[in-house]
């Protein structure tokens, strides 16, 4: 019993020390990357800021650990990049050697702020470590309809209340426009039947001009005209190309309109990718 405590001792002594070493030797690379980041390396002044584990570019590294290119790895995990890079370390996954080959190499990619995110991937002895921003998301300003077309809305009757030239016409201060569910339910249709399509028109794919997609919504009209626009990715950008165009300007600050609908849809991967109608109206 005497011999087998001290064995047994020595035994967890040597697991405890074990484990200390591995944990030292196999430390995380955002540690790494930080310290060269909050440190500085090879005479280049720190950043002073870390960068943020992000698990799709933990996955664009692994594409990368089977021989993927970095555009075509980031690609494939779909994170919406702005700018990357990569670096791969081979032979070790030593904290310290790690930190003294990416100092050596890689000091200014590592210590350049656009550089917001990383991810990495470790096999073996090596390192993959992909370093990268994301781009601005492309409808951010979208996400509420409700909000965007109010938007809209009030930027029109804002524009109207006050005089302007459109092209070579000028045009006195209109009315405000009040909203009609009727109209907003047509501006939608077509909308939707443009982004379908991918192409801005005022002709529907039926061949329908506004009037009868109005007339459709059991809205009874004397008058009518629409506005259309297409890739704008907020509701500032619809308004000022309407306003910036001759035509849609008149129609937009025509007075004897007194109600309007409005709508937009979303076209991902088609060229242009929003699709904007505004309705106008004199009811019946």
């Amino acid at each position: 019993m005497d011999l087998v405590a001290p064995r047994l001792i020595r035994a967890l002594a040597w697991a405890t020390a074990i484990a200390a070493l591995s944990g030292a030797a196999w430390a995380d690379p955002a540690d790494v990357i930080d310290a060269l980041r909050l440190q500085g390396c090879r005479g280049a002044p720190p950043i002073g800021t870390d960068v943020r584990r992000d698990s799709a570019l933990d996955a664009a590294a692994r594409e990368l650990a089977n021989n993927r290119e970095l555009k075509a790895a980031i690609e494939r995990v779909g994170y919406p990049v702005a700018t990357s890079t990569s670096f791969r370390v081979r032979g070790t996954r030593d904290d310290e050697a790690i930190k003294k080959i990416l100092g050596e190499r890689y000091c200014a990619a590592v210590n350049d702020p656009k550089f917001t995110e990383f991810g990495f991937h470790q096999s073996g002895d090596n390192t993959w470590i992909v370093m990268a921003a994301r781009a601005p998301e492309r409808f951010g300003a979208l996400r509420d309809p409700a909000a965007v077309t109010q938007r809209v809305f009030d930027l029109v009757n804002a524009a109207r209340a006050e005089a302007r030239r459109c092209g070579g016409a000028e045009h006195p201060a209109a009315p405000p426009l009040s909203l009609s569910t009727a109209l907003a339910a047509a501006a939608a249709v077509h909308s939707l039947d443009m982004a379908e399509r991918g192409k801005a028109s005022h002709e529907g794919s039926d061949r329908s001009d506004s009037g009868e997609r109005i007339t459709r919504t059991g809205y009874a009209w004397l008058g009518s005209g629409e506005n259309v626009a297409a890739g704008q990715h907020s509701a500032e950008e619809a308004v000022a190309a309407w306003l910036d165009s001759p035509g849609h300007c008149a129609t937009l600050m025509e007075p004897k309109f007194i109600e309007t609908g409005i709508a937009f849809a979303i076209a991902p991967g088609k060229n242009p990718d929003v699709y904007w109608t505004q309705v106008f109206a004199t009811p019946r």
